[in-house]
């Protein structure tokens, strides 16, 4: 039997002591599963692999969830869905839940391009469904308007032998045929089909989703939509059908599905796990989305007034040779000249931080790296202000700055990823 559970970044799995009992004391940051479940989360834990580590022990019968959000299905069928830790509120678990499920599904529409469907019955979905059937079910509404515009066709090219003429006989290829195959008739001729690259995409993505999804509605749907694409075979290699994507205008109501196929097909997602009997593994690190979402909410805000934003401006510390290159995650730009680097950091800070002793603590839990970093980047790229943005919380709502030399300013500056979802 499935079992679904959710849980937040920095929460923790354990190891239920009764496989029968594995219920009893779930909460939001803290989950049991039973034996098999925490072998194969084990597993993933040991991994060499750094960037599959999205686990980490406790200790032996305790793993803790790093910063990454997504979904996680083991051999055994039980599906971890992991949230962002927006906030340290009061809420309860299943509130917290919904308004953290919201953002989330709403932070990836940004970054991704994705269209959600922007209505009360959507956003009721969101907050009461899982992530992953929050996800199909948006890719199965695109789905569907696509089969309601219709089903796009072209015209293919058959070269092959018949009993009867049909289209142009190739000629040449006839008459080097051996007496016993005169019979057979070198033929070329085109047919009106389906078959074309984006379909097959279509058909893959809703096979895979019709093994996901738990809910009848979204089944449902499914096999419906993949009993209208019948007649087209699925994609039996998912990069050549992407690089062949028609960009055409009578193919335009079908770039809406685009970005939910690479979603789908994990062409899109960060990474996906090793292990194929895990089923659905749609991970992201939260680091990287909080990144991408700011960058794309000030370029919407920025580009209006002149600026535009870079993303991973190089450079490099040192020179002859060109060493250790500096990536900075944001650069706003004006007439193609950086005037601000920005790094984001997904971290709850406290602007009003005491050491153990009472003390205020200047630093208020920035990272003394992330400074000096912040620091090199000013000196290099030659600019008087450098800016960490945290995510706003009730704990730091207000920017404040450290001089770092006369000339070079650091601004701490909160982001407010609610409010910026209505923006």
């Amino acid at each position: 039997m499935m079992q679904s559970l959710v849980v937040r970044e920095w929460g923790e799995i354990h190891l239920s002591k009764s496989d029968n009992k594995m219920d009893e004391e779930n909460t939001i940051d803290r989950i049991f599963v039973n034996s098999s479940a925490f072998k194969s989360l084990a597993k993933l834990a040991e991994s060499d692999d750094k960037q599959y580590r999205f686990l980490k022990f406790k200790k032996s019968t305790v793993l803790k969830v790093q910063n990454f959000v997504g979904v996680i299905t083991t051999p055994d069928g039980t599906q971890i869905e992991i949230l962002p830790k927006i906030n340290k509120n009061k809420d309860s678990d299943e509130e917290t839940a919904k308004k953290s499920r919201i953002i989330l599904t709403k932070m990836l529409k940004v970054v991704n391009n994705l269209e959600l469907l922007e209505s009360t019955k959507a956003d009721v979905q969101i907050k009461n469904q899982p992530l992953l059937e929050v996800l199909i079910t948006l890719f199965l509404a695109c789905a569907d308007e696509i089969i309601k515009k219709g089903i796009r066709k072209d015209y293919h090219r058959i070269d092959e032998q018949e009993k009867f003429l049909k289209g142009q006989l190739q000629t040449h290829k006839q008459l080097n045929e051996p007496p016993h195959k005169q019979h057979l008739f070198h033929i070329e001729y085109d047919i009106f089909s389906p078959n074309r690259p984006e379909n097959r995409l279509i058909h893959s993505a809703l096979l895979q989703v019709l093994k996901w999804s738990k809910t009848n509605q979204n089944q449902k749907l499914a096999k419906h939509c993949l009993s209208l694409f019948d007649g087209v075979p699925h994609s039996d290699n998912y990069k050549n059908d992407f690089a062949k994507w028609s960009k055409n205008r009578d193919m335009n109501y079908y770039k809406e599905v685009l970005p939910w196929l690479k979603l789908v097909l994990n062409q899109q997602s960060p990474f996906t796990l090793k292990d194929k009997n895990a089923g659905i593994s749609f991970l992201i690190p939260m680091e990287k989305l909080f990144e991408k979402y700011v960058a794309k909410m000030l370029h919407k805000k920025l580009s209006p007034k002149g600026y535009s934003i870079k993303t991973e401006p190089k450079k490099y510390l040192t020179m002859n040779p060109d060493a250790f290159q500096m990536k900075p995650d944001i650069a706003v730009c004006k007439d193609d000249k950086i005037v601000r680097i920005l790094d984001t950091k997904w971290k709850l800070i406290d602007e009003n931080a005491t050491y153990c002793n009472g003390n205020n603590d200047k630093k208020k839990d920035i990272s003394q790296s992330d400074v000096y970093q912040l620091f090199a980047y000013g000196k290099k790229y030659n600019i008087k202000k450098v800016v960490l943005i945290y995510p706003k919380w009730d704990k730091f709502s207000k920017s404040f700055s450290y001089r770092l030399e006369d000339e070079l300013m650091l601004k701490i500056d909160p982001f407010d990823v609610e409010a910026s979802l209505n923006a």
